[in-house]
């Protein structure tokens, strides 16, 4: 990839893929991509991506922060497309080598652990409470869920929940680390009868404030639900109305520059 002149000061961008999928892109043109769900599943309520496969051919970077359906999603097609390196937990990673994915472009990571790409990109995963559950072959593979905490080379912090509930360890992760940017998971599927929802609007608002990022984008909810309008009330609404964060909301396929909304 041809990268831009280091002397022009370009922007951040942050693409919304699809539920809990983002894709962020350096200023310098390093592209990660997280959790990328691009078929959405009509079963659980979740509608597909307006973006293809082929719109992530320049990918430098995967991340999956677990197993299930609606966060590993294309990502072991995008990395074949692509050739980009693949970091993920145990369990995916075996999944991933049986599927033809070369043991050399797999990052293996577990929580606590940090681990240093091309272009000064810094990724630590962390603990989340969650379970990693899903069929390869004919098999099911477990193991533990993580977030990340993406550390850019312009400084800036986003840390991608994954798929969690409310724990209190996501305030010393605030503490620790100063996010600039929180994707925080709001809502949830439809799945057996139920709504299996693991952040609700309101917890999802104090985990927020635990973290102390002045910017939250919410994912991880169905398109007819109105999780996010939920969640960006009940932001406003903490501390008296004194929340020191905003809210931003994307749809689907939107793009946008994150020291704009900062």
């Amino acid at each position: 990839m041809t990268l831009p002149n280091t002397s022009i000061i370009m922007a951040i961008q942050l693409r919304y893929i699809n539920f809990s999928g983002f894709e962020i892109i350096s200023s310098n043109g390093y592209r990660i991509v997280v959790d990328p769900f691009l078929s959405g599943s009509d079963e659980h309520g979740i509608a597909p991506s307006p973006l293809s496969l082929s719109d992530f051919d320049q990918t430098d970077l995967v991340l999956v922060s677990h197993g299930a359906f609606d966060h590993l999603g294309q990502a072991l097609e995008i990395v074949q497309r692509s050739g980009a390196t693949l970091a993920c937990g145990p369990d995916v990673r075996l999944h991933a080598l049986s599927q033809g994915i070369p043991e050399e472009r797999i990052a293996y990571l577990l929580s606590g652990c940090s681990a240093n790409f091309a272009e000064r990109v810094t990724v630590k995963a962390l603990d989340v409470r969650h379970i990693s559950l899903f069929r390869s072959g004919n098999h099911w593979l477990s193991g533990q869920p993580l977030s990340f905490m993406i550390r850019l080379p312009e400084g800036f912090t986003i840390y991608h929940s994954g798929d969690t509930s409310l724990f209190s360890d996501l305030k010393l992760f605030g503490e620790l680390h100063r996010p600039d940017v929180a994707l925080l998971c709001v809502g949830g599927v439809r799945s057996h009868g139920f709504e299996v929802v693991p952040l609700p609007p309101d917890e999802a608002a104090l985990a927020l404030e635990w973290l102390g990022a002045p910017l939250a984008i919410p994912m991880h909810y169905r398109p007819d639900s109105d999780a996010p309008q939920q969640f960006a009330a009940a932001v406003a609404a903490r501390n008296g109305g004194r929340s020191t964060s905003r809210v931003h909301i994307m749809t689907p396929g939107d793009t946008v520059n994150v020291q704009q909304l900062l």
